[in-house]
């Protein structure tokens, strides 16, 4: 999918959609089958292993409980799906393209930059929580409920120095508020229909 307006707004309404109904939830696995490069979902099978592991324990708890432990994992595990090949799919800028598109160059701007630099780093502490289990392993250890603590406080410190070193930067640079950006976009046919059958099934989930 190229044009990242059809992705985006195809994340909002099939979330909507898996979160009113069952019935919209597998319609939305079927768009994601029919609609998506399914292999930048999850990089890897131990990945979707622990991404489905809470939803399971909680369907489980749900179900001893006398609830409907298998429509809560269902639609569930769709929204995890969609969310990671959202997230698979993204190029960097896509977010300040299309909120500068969408609310102006002032407001937009303004969002899209947050909504960047707070997906750079959440990536920023993906490799770094990585790099201290290579670490780790090298030195004969695991990750543990002991070295757990000071890992992730080391992480934190890390993320608000790099924090202030953004707003330094900014700060330097003059910034006040809204920017000059011109984004464009390619749609394919492909896009729009994936776009027409997302917004058919967001209307049939609020229907049934």
């Amino acid at each position: 999918m190229q044009d990242p307006r059809v992705r985006l707004g195809a994340v909002l309404l099939l979330s909507i959609a898996s979160f009113f109904s069952l019935a919209g939830a597998l319609l939305t696995l079927f768009w994601w089958l029919v609609c998506t490069n399914r292999r930048t979902s999850f990089g890897s099978f131990r990945t979707a292993a622990v991404a489905f592991l809470r939803p399971v324990i909680a369907a489980s708890a749900t179900a001893l409980s006398g609830g409907d432990g298998v429509s809560y994992l269902v639609r569930i595990s769709v929204l995890l799906v969609i969310a990671s090949w959202a997230y698979g799919e993204r190029y960097p800028g896509e977010l300040l393209d299309v909120s500068v598109w969408l609310f102006g160059r002032k407001w937009g701007f303004d969002l899209g930059l947050v909504g960047e630099m707070s997906l750079s780093s959440l990536e920023i502490l993906s490799d770094e929580f990585r790099r201290t289990r290579i670490a780790l392993q090298q030195k004969g250890q695991h990750l543990s409920a002991s070295n757990l603590p000071p890992v992730i406080t080391s992480m934190l410190v890390r993320q608000f120095r790099q924090a202030r070193e953004r707003a330094v930067i900014l700060a330097i640079r003059g910034f006040r508020g809204g920017g000059s950006l011109c984004p464009s976009f390619v749609t394919s046919y492909a896009d729009i229909a994936a776009g027409v059958f997302c917004a058919a099934i967001f209307a049939v989930s609020v229907i049934v």
